[in-house]
């Protein structure tokens, strides 16, 4: 049930007296246990490491609110465990896609920034491991949703090593269809875009060889991946 319904439903009530407004406060009151009674459950199986009886079950709950929106985020953060484990990739991978976008987009606060950032940053990797298995506009779709998380991610955190990685991953990927029919027409704004993503990941990978970046161990090999692929799309463009 949406926010927007709840107000609707007390002001009628209001209208229909004492009896009719009891009743709505016990449907709320009923709503409200029920979420705080499947979120104590999805925390306990978490806790236990059973992100499959998790990804398995079904979440009612469409409503802001912090309880609600860790929910969808627990169901998940299970989801996307699962999927980097090689279970079912692709429909882990769009499980944890579609249900951290609601989480993140349902929880109104948060305690710690990191873990917002850690949140945003598995939906960024969901999405961007998601789109492999797909094709045609079904991965179009799945491209654009990374660019826009990407792109939320760096206001979080700009600068950052997981934005920059997102933001030129992306790049390349909206990039890499186009090498195969380039022209002189269009080799020219290609370059220009690859040019600006390499010289952004270079100076990541160059920072950190002199100082200790926030990270940087957990990132190091996709960047380096990420460089190569740069280059290697740079020389089918042939970028000068």
């Amino acid at each position: 049930m949406t926010p927007q319904i709840w107000p609707q439903i007390h002001r009628t009530a209001l209208k229909r007296g004492p009896q009719a407004l009891a009743a709505c406060l016990a449907l709320i009151f009923i709503f409200s246990g029920c979420v705080s009674l499947q979120l104590s459950q999805f925390q306990h199986h978490a806790a236990r490491g059973d992100h499959k009886w998790i990804a398995a079950q079904a979440i009612k709950c469409q409503k802001a609110s912090d309880g609600c929106g860790e929910l969808h985020l627990i169901k998940g953060d299970a989801c996307f465990r699962l999927a980097k484990k090689g279970r079912e990739p692709a429909v882990n991978f769009s499980c944890a896609a579609d249900e951290l976008k609601i989480g993140l987009t349902l929880k109104p606060s948060w305690d710690a920034a990191g873990v917002q950032l850690q949140y945003q940053e598995d939906f960024c990797e969901s999405l961007r491991s998601l789109q492999g298995y797909q094709s045609g506009k079904t991965a179009e779709q799945t491209l654009d949703q990374m660019v826009e998380a990407a792109k939320t991610l760096y206001q979080l955190a700009p600068e950052s090593v997981a934005a920059v990685y997102y933001l030129a991953s992306a790049r390349l990927m909206e990039i890499e269809p186009k090498l195969g029919d380039i022209d002189a027409a269009t080799r020219m704004p290609v370059c220009i875009r690859l040019k600006r993503t390499v010289t952004r990941v270079l100076a990541v990978i160059e920072t950190a060889r002199g100082d200790i970046l926030p990270d940087w161990n957990r990132f190091a090999d996709n960047y380096q991946r990420l460089a190569f692929d740069l280059g290697a799309a740079m020389q089918a463009a042939e970028c000068r």
